[in-house]
């Protein structure tokens, strides 16, 4: 089935080739809200020698990594953090801010765990000891990477059981009580700013809704939530979700932020994890790369603080085993191939996000966009668009919102943006457009457009005319707002 990319029909539309966008690695980025899996390495299912270089080039800068108990205390009341101490320092050295996942148990105090890295061995199940060793370990923790960490969400995925206690039922009530009695433990040994975050699998409303009502709201800054679905449709429902997850915080706890902490895509339809419960029949790393696209744009649009893409690589240098001890097929969501560490497309199209969703970007809801195919008869599936004002310009995004693995064949269409002037200043903010195919990272000129003459006094009118509508965004921003990112300029 044929994947359509820009590049590959970029003849066929009114564009005008203008070069490419130029990347910036972690260090030259200030601030972003992108973030980049580094789990697992408490279970060895990474080579981390072999990530950092490619963390740097990336641009993400921020960074998820498990700090895994069992590989933390392997003999009791003895805390070895040496290879913990080393992956975050490297990871601060790459200009990446590292957060942590705090969880899974250990052995020594649950001995009836089916696998040493005792995932979802939780420690309230094991009596005033098994508690007692939880709270000393995390204290340990955050005492130790005090100054250098400042992010802590407990435990992964308590709703369901492949991260919870085998032979115990999870509920608000029960992770709010693990919540309580860790960040108790954690914040005074942190320092000064420490932020607590829960977590759970899913845009699941009605887990935060019920760990909201329990009283988790006093104990945490942050709700982080992994909106995996099985359907290659990162829009699907996820607007709604989002809504209720604010309306349940607004009512019990409105200092708590929202994050997108863990959510990824496979780039092949067989021989891994997830191909046993998504929707899979013809994934590949180019519909791996356009779902990326459409996920940190929608993590964006909806103004969550930050976006987490799960992982860096594919994980395969150990096996794979959940809470029920069962050896699983490697987990193969990652930026880079697994065993030879090199990227795949999606990897580029990250690097190119991180670079043009650097520094300051607010979601502008009160754009306008119309779409009108130039056959009459054409199928636009599911037609989406986003705006947003990057550093006080506009930055919009159209795209077909079907699953990515669908191939929709682009349509060629006249694309009405109209946006609000004032919000922006001044009511040329598109006065040299240009297109960006975050994917390939082409820049393009569009050859027929226009300014149509609508007395309006507060919205401002741009008309391209014979574009195409892809099943993932082209980015429409100024000239100017990517200038200093273009290898060759507008001319």
């Amino acid at each position: 089935m044929p994947h359509h990319l820009l590049s590959d029909h970029e003849t066929a539309f009114a564009l005008r080739p203008l070069g490419e966008l130029a990347v910036l690695d972690a260090p030259a980025i200030a601030s972003s809200r992108i973030s980049v899996g580094m789990e697992c390495l408490d279970r060895r299912m990474y080579l981390p020698e072999k990530v950092i270089a490619p963390l740097r080039a990336l641009g993400a800068k921020w960074a998820r990594v498990q700090t895994g108990w069992s590989r933390c205390e392997t003999a009791k009341g003895v805390y070895d953090f040496a290879w913990l101490d080393a992956l975050v320092d490297q990871v601060i050295a790459a200009g990446v801010t590292p957060w942590f996942n705090v969880g899974y148990g250990n052995r020594l105090y649950s001995p009836d765990a089916p696998h040493d890295s005792a995932v979802g061995q939780v420690p309230i199940y094991d009596g005033e000891a098994g508690v007692a060793a939880w709270t000393g370990f995390v204290r340990a923790l955050a005492r130790h990477f005090r100054g250098r960490v400042r992010h802590f969400e407990i435990w992964n995925e308590p709703n369901i059981p492949e991260f919870w206690h085998p032979k115990h039922k999870s509920s608000g009530v029960e992770y709010t009580r693990l919540v309580a009695l860790t960040s108790q433990a954690i914040r005074p040994e942190a320092g000064e700013g420490a932020q607590i975050a829960a977590c759970c699998a899913g845009a699941s409303a009605d887990f935060v809704g019920a760990c909201l009502e329990a009283g988790i709201g006093p104990h945490i800054d942050i709700f982080s939530f992994h909106p995996y679905r099985p359907e290659q449709i990162p829009e699907f429902e996820f607007g709604w979700a989002v809504a209720e997850m604010r309306r349940s915080i607004a009512k019990h706890a409105p200092h708590v932020r929202l994050w997108q902490g863990e959510c990824g895509a496979p780039a092949e339809t067989a021989g891994h994890h997830d191909a046993g419960w998504m929707r899979l029949w013809d994934s590949s790393e180019r519909s791996q790369a356009k779902w990326l696209v459409r996920r940190v744009l929608l993590d964006h649009y909806h103004d969550l603080e930050l976006s987490s893409y799960f992982h860096l690589c594919d994980l395969m240098e150990t096996p794979y085993i959940q809470s029920a001890g069962t050896v699983r097929p490697p987990v193969k969501l990652g930026l880079l191939n697994g065993k030879t560490y090199t990227p795949k497309l999606a990897y580029h199209a990250m690097q190119g996000l991180c670079t043009l969703l650097a520094g300051d970007i607010r979601p502008d809801p009160y754009h306008r966009c119309e779409i009108a195919p130039h056959d009459a008869h054409a199928r636009l599936a599911e037609p989406f668009s986003l705006g947003f004002r990057r550093a006080g310009v506009p930055l919009f995004a159209w795209h077909q919102a079907c699953d990515t693995q669908d191939g929709a064949a682009p349509v060629r269409a006249d694309v009405t943006i109209a946006f609000d002037a004032r919000a922006y200043g001044h009511p040329d903010g598109l006065a040299r457009p240009v297109l960006i195919d975050p994917v390939t990272r082409r820049i393009y000129a569009p050859t027929s457009w226009e300014r149509p003459d609508r007395r309006d006094r507060f919205r401002s009118w741009l008309v391209l005319h014979d574009v195409p509508v892809l099943d993932y965004p082209l980015l429409l921003t100024d000239a100017g707002a990517v200038g200093q990112c273009v290898r060759y300029h507008y001319n």
